[in-house]
């Protein structure tokens, strides 16, 4: 069960679940970075090649601010996880979620 509240969930056109490699979700467990903020990365971060044919999202001022437009009064319940990054294949596998220091 998601710990954000249904209207944030239903309020963002997501294009699906992003599939998860075994690495992947252990890190996303362990760093504490849910499902939806990964999605949310791939959605409405940035893109930038992060090399051997992956990508990796985060959030810049710009999306960051669009992101917040579109959650609205909600975003307060998102803003923890702002300095969240994904790693994704080619094939659209995460391989890795973290934290930008």
């Amino acid at each position: 069960m998601s710990k954000f509240p249904p209207s944030i969930i239903a309020s963002l056109p997501l294009f699906g679940p992003t599939p998860l490699s075994r690495h992947g979700a252990l890190r996303s467990q362990q760093r504490s970075i849910p499902p939806l903020i990964i999605d949310l990365l791939i959605d409405f971060g940035e893109e930038s090649f992060a090399g051997e044919g992956c990508y990796r999202y985060f959030f810049t001022k710009r999306t960051w601010s669009f992101l917040i437009r579109r959650v609205g009064s909600r975003a307060k319940d998102l803003e923890r996880y702002r300095s969240a990054y994904a790693v994704v294949s080619e094939d659209g596998q995460l391989v890795t979620v973290g934290w930008v220091h």
